[in-house]
């Protein structure tokens, strides 16, 4: 048989033909999850932490219906190990097998600053959590953020309280060999002056500090400031400060001293100070939802490296549902530096370089082997 159609009635079938071809890829772009790309250094504790931050941000979007109508948020996470090299390499995969618009997460200001350079050249959007080292928001570039603190206003604030509150005639730093633990031997020595008697280095892979904390103790330090992204580390300092009989005060970094540190250094912790950006015990709704969920997940309260994870995929999220678009990341970024965002640490803004501007500083002591708290 022949069959023959009207020349308008093909153009009405292909028409439909082609209307129902699409269909389906417009549900498909609707329902799709919205990637998010998380870098942390898995391996090590204080990787862990802000991963688990990250993973409940995102169950809890989940549970709450998603974003963008109904989409659901898919992490995407790789072990950036606190090496430049294996951060790129993870950002990259992102970016080209991922296929990811947005990067969130990251630890270390060494590798936070190789990311960006990636993040730059493909136009990614990237919002660091927990690096501190100021030229990540001094570069120029719109479409970067960060939740904490810099290390400028760290060491401002913790060495005003070194200065008023301690008073230390002779002045040791310990610090790990990176961008961080350079700046602030660095920084302390300017502010120090003759009362800067040491600035010693340790490399990331270190577990040995007992040779380091001899030639600390040589200077007669009265005071020994530890600066440690790993908390295993610190821990490990603090110990060989007692092994060796280094009887100083003992000081951490803005943003060190942690519950973790405590567990892991045991006796040695007695007596250790430091400050920090954040407390489990802050009251407002989505801090108790987040302290409620998260002990009941991990079986204990969070801390600051926690929360900097939890708020890098939060406010990551909440910025791309305002904005309407999971592609456009121009407009994510206009949308973020326009706009307050809760958090559990209370409302945030970011400033022309994409710098969080909350700078609610909380003092730290070792008691009894507990860590006390105080404003």
């Amino acid at each position: 048989m022949n069959l023959s159609f009207h020349p308008l009635t093909r153009r009405v079938f292909g028409a439909v033909v082609a209307a129902c071809a699409i269909a389906p890829l417009a549900a498909s772009a609707q329902t799709e999850p919205v990637k998010i790309g998380v870098l942390m250094p898995t391996k090590s504790v204080i990787g862990q932490q802000g991963q688990q931050g990250a993973d409940l941000a995102a169950e809890m979007l989940n549970e709450q219906g998603g974003i963008l109508g109904g989409r659901k948020i898919q992490l995407i996470t790789y072990d950036s190990n606190f090496q430049p090299v294996e951060g790129v390499a993870a950002a990259q995969r992102l970016i080209n097998q991922d296929r990811v618009k947005f990067i969130a997460g990251e630890i270390s200001s060494t590798v936070a600053l190789a990311v960006l350079q990636i993040a730059r050249a493909n136009n990614v959007l990237f919002i660091a959590a927990v690096p501190k080292h100021p030229d990540l928001t001094k570069s120029g570039y719109d479409k970067v953020f960060r939740l904490t603190t810099t290390l400028d206003a760290d060491s401002e604030y913790f060495d005003r309280q070194l200065i008023e509150r301690v008073k230390p005639q002779k002045l040791a730093v310990v610090a790990e060999n990176t961008d961080y633990g350079r700046y602030v031997i660095d920084s302390s020595k300017k502010r120090f002056g003759d009362k800067f008697v040491a600035g010693e280095t340790f490399e990331l892979s270190q577990s040995d500090f007992s040779t380091l904390m001899t030639k600390v103790k040589s200077t007669g330090a009265d005071t020994v400031c530890i600066v440690a992204g790993k908390p295993e580390q610190a821990a490990n300092a603090l110990r060989a400060m007692d092994t060796v009989g280094l009887q100083a005060r003992k000081c951490t970094a803005t943003g060190v001293l942690n519950n973790q540190i405590v567990r892991l250094a045991g006796e040695a912790a007695n007596g250790a100070f430091g400050s920090d950006i954040y407390v489990s015990s802050t009251r407002n709704a989505l801090n108790d939802e987040f302290v409620k969920r998260f002990e009941a997940k991990h079986g204990h309260v969070p801390e600051k490296v926690e929360v900097l994870g939890f708020e890098s995929v939060w406010v990551l999220a909440k910025g791309i549902a305002a904005a309407g678009t999971s592609t456009d990341t121009a407009k994510v970024a206009e949308v973020l530096h326009k706009n307050a965002w809760a958090t559990p640490r209370g409302e945030i803004r970011f400033d022309a370089g994409g710098q969080s501007q909350a700078k609610d500083y909380i003092d730290f002591t070792v008691k009894g082997g507990k860590l006390a708290a105080s404003r």
